[in-house]
């Protein structure tokens, strides 16, 4: 119940930021205005948000250099199978709606390469960071990941290829492709520059409530 509850402080305090985020990139970059084009914006922004929480990104508060490398892949699989297996199960699982959502929304994205590509980069951007948390920097966790922005992929091949054409849309001056990576670079500096200030305003309410009380 914490662990659910300390992940809807740090995601919520993320979108605060999200929604002008989104608009101004809108009227600045992107310059398309589609309420449709918005939502989807939004909504892969909002993804990229919950898995940078999920995978415990730093934050301007929290930055620090402890960097834990395990380059050897799948041996830990020998020294505690069960939770091997279930972290595994764990990071398929948090990219496969990356696999998903890229060619549903960008026809870019329809080429395997692109959006294998981008799973690929995001996952070792994500490994690259750690290296500024408490957290282990791990091969399994690329290879892993990027297993499942293929099977997200497969997925999404059924739907997003039947659609005439990119759901969000693009502007001539904006590629299409370039729109999921600077929708996650925005959701990356909402997530370490701005998200602390609310979610420590966040938990010092919770702290002091009942709430706390009666979960702990």
């Amino acid at each position: 119940m914490v662990r659910i509850l300390s992940y809807g402080i740090e995601i919520l305090s993320s979108l605060v930021f999200l929604i002008p985020t989104i608009v101004i990139l809108q009227r600045i970059v992107f310059r398309e205005y589609r309420f449709q084009k918005l939502v989807f914006e939004f909504l892969f922004a909002a993804y990229a948000i919950a898995v940078f929480t999920a995978t415990g990104i730093p934050t301007i508060h929290t930055l620090r250099i402890d960097p834990e490398i395990w380059l050897i892949p799948l041996i830990d699989l020998f020294h505690s199978p069960w939770e091997y297996l279930r972290n595994t199960a764990l990071n398929i699982l948090l990219f496969v709606p990356m696999g998903f959502l890229t060619p549903m929304c960008w026809k870019e994205y329809r080429l395997r390469k692109n959006t294998l590509l981008l799973g690929l980069a995001v996952s070792v951007m994500i490994e690259l960071l750690q290296l500024f948390t408490f957290r282990l920097t791990d091969l399994d966790d690329v290879i892993t990941n990027t297993l499942g922005t293929y099977i997200g992929y497969r997925i999404a091949e059924g739907l997003a290829f039947r659609l005439p054409q990119n759901l969000s849309g693009s502007d001539e001056n904006t590629p299409a492709g370039h729109e999921p990576v600077i929708l996650l670079a925005a959701a990356l500096a909402v997530t370490f520059l701005f998200k602390p200030f609310v979610s420590d305003a966040l938990w010092n309410i919770v702290l002091t409530s009942h709430l706390w009380e009666s979960i702990r």
